[in-house]
This record gives structure tokens, C-alpha cells and sequence, in this order.
């Protein structure tokens, strides 16, 4: 009996309109932006050279701004990308206020370092002292040609 029940529960389940479901996801789709704009991107830029820079930009309805230019180097006897950009948006300070961030920042074969007004003194130089420490012991032969200097591998 309880097999039964068990039975008749799932197939009604199963059976059940369609159209309900089916008219939730049609609401669902109309509701997603059709375009950037209305997702809340105002700007995007992607720019990739035949020589292998590039560069991209984008730029959000919440003052969020990104830029990033790139290129490819030799670094001894391998390649590797380095990069450079900016990004900004719009903190609240301790008081509830908004202020606004930037940081520029350079990724290359010396490591990454940042500046800006929030970013903490000297933490650039050390950021610099540890790539460069990390150069001297030969870790940047861990890439392969045409790889990137900067690895998004941690585990090192």
C-alpha cells in the first residue's frame, strides 16, 4: 500500500502543467538586462594587437573603473606578459562618507606593486624585495614561452 502511495504521489509530480514552469522562466528572462547599459556597464573596451598587447577597459554604473594595458617581454631567455593599470571605485570611510579609491599597478617580471592613497606605506617595496628575491632564485624558468611572469599559480 505504502508503495502504492509512494507511486501515485510521483506520478503526479510528474504530470503536473508544464506552462507554470515554463511561464516563470519566460518571466525570469524578460526581467535579465538585454543590454550592458541596463546591466550597468557603461563603458567596455577590448583592444588585442597582432603583436600581442592588449588592453581592456570598463567602467560601471556604481563608479567602478578598470584599465589594463599589456604586452608581451623578454625576460632573459623567456617571454612573458607584463601588465600595467588602474582601478577605482567608491568606499565608505569610518564615518559613513563616500571615498573614492584608486590604485594603479604594474605586474611584471619585479612582481606586482601598487600605489595609491590606500595602499599601506612601504607595502610596495616589499612586494618588489620578495619578486626580486624570487627572480634571483631562479623561480621565473618555472614559466614556459610565451607565459605570463606573473602566475596565477600560488603554490610556490
Amino acid at each position: 500500500m505504502k508503495m502504492f502511495v509512494l507511486f501515485c504521489l510521483v506520478a503526479a509530480a510528474v504530470a503536473r502543467p508544464q506552462e507554470l514552469l515554463d511561464g516563470q522562466q519566460q518571466q525570469q528572462q524578460s526581467d535579465a538586462p538585454q543590454t550592458l547599459e541596463e546591466a550597468g556597464i557603461l563603458r567596455s573596451e577590448n583592444v588585442i594587437n597582432d603583436d600581442g598587447s592588449f588592453s581592456y577597459a570598463f567602467e560601471t554604473a556604481d563608479q567602478i573603473i578598470q584599465e589594463v594595458t599589456g604586452q608581451i617581454k623578454q625576460i632573459g631567455e623567456k617571454q612573458g606578459v607584463v601588465m600595467q593599470g588602474r582601478y577605482s571605485f567608491i568606499a565608505k570611510d569610518e564615518n559613513g562618507e563616500d571615498v573614492p579609491v584608486e590604485i594603479r599597478w604594474t605586474a611584471d617580471e619585479n612582481g606586482y606593486r601598487a600605489e595609491g592613497d590606500s595602499v599601506p606605506e612601504g607595502a610596495g617595496g616589499q612586494a618588489a624585495a620578495a619578486a626580486a628575491d624570487l627572480g634571483a632564485n631562479g623561480s621565473f624558468d618555472d614559466f614556459s614561452s610565451g607565459g605570463s611572469a606573473v602566475s596565477d599559480d600560488f603554490s610556490q
